[in-house]
């Protein structure tokens, strides 16, 4: 039974990977308890500066408690909507192109990307809509669907899970200061290459350069170390090479995550404001 979610009234910066599909991942054995699998402290952290991927699996729901009390009602889908807090530079998507599991439907999750983040743990966000006949939005903690990712330098030793971790306090770091190149590498494959920010680091405004496959429209975003979005702008790009002005725009000195992406590939820089 999916138990009665709190309604979410907040807005979160998404980290959505923006390409959903059949092919993004699959389902392995066969599940039989709803909820998110495996546990997360059967994964191994995630390492600064090197790709990473991650595959969460997910059994849907059959009923939800009604929340006027007696019987349970029958759950026909549930749609994850967001799931934030990442370490900033990875990014999710789904097996189902609509990000919509029918009633006791099976699938999975991945999570990917480069990422440059405080070592420690990060409890994911995970905000969805359920269906019982009319849509509702919830935060899945409520129901147990909580997961935790954990970042590391190379070289250390995996960071312990702690499960007591809260919902106000989604972030405990573990660690020294992330350590990896001012670069973050992509998949393979991807439609953006050649990225880079010149000067980094810049104290007012930079210049970002970068090939593309084909034209397009992407979107351009820079999040902050644990992950928030502080600035979002779509371009028109031709096939070739491309140019955008980044400011500064009075964000505070210190480290950020520039990355472009089509909805298909994702390239991120890491950048540093200074003085």
């Amino acid at each position: 039974t999916l138990f009665t979610f709190c309604l979410l009234a907040t807005t979160t910066n998404a980290q959505y990977c923006g390409n959903s599909g059949s092919t993004i991942c699959m389902v392995s054995g066969n599940l039989t308890k709803p909820g998110l699998s495996p546990t997360s402290d059967s994964l191994p952290s995630v390492v600064n500066g090197v790709i990473s991927t991650t595959v969460i699996q997910f059994k849907n729901f059959d009923t939800i408690k009604n929340p006027g009390g007696g019987a349970a009602l029958h759950l026909n889908s549930l749609r994850i909507d967001t799931i934030s807090n990442l370490p900033a530079g990875l990014c999710w998507a789904t097996n189902r192109a609509d990000n919509t599991f029918q009633n006791q439907q099976d699938g999975c999750i991945k999570i990917n990307g480069t990422t440059c983040a405080t070592p420690g743990q990060y409890k994911l966000h995970i905000i969805v809509t359920a269906n019982i006949g009319a849509p509702f939005q919830t935060n899945a903690d409520a129901a147990g669907l909580k997961y935790f990712v954990r970042v590391k330098n190379s070289g250390d030793a995996d960071i312990q899970i702690d499960s007591t971790q809260t919902a106000s306090n989604p972030f405990i770091a573990s660690g020294p200061a992330a350590v990896c190149g001012t670069g973050i590498s992509t998949e393979a494959g991807s439609n953006i290459n050649s990225l880079s920010v010149v000067p980094n680091p810049f104290n007012n405004k930079a210049l970002v350069s970068f090939y593309a496959d084909k034209a397009g429209v992407m979107t351009e975003r820079i999040t902050n170390m644990i992950g928030s979005e502080v600035y979002n702008k779509e371009l028109v790009v031709k096939m070739g090479e491309n140019n955008s002005q980044i400011e500064r725009n009075n964000l505070p000195v210190g480290v950020y995550f520039y990355s472009i992406s089509d909805g298909k590939s994702l390239s991120t820089k890491r950048i540093i404001i200074s003085e």
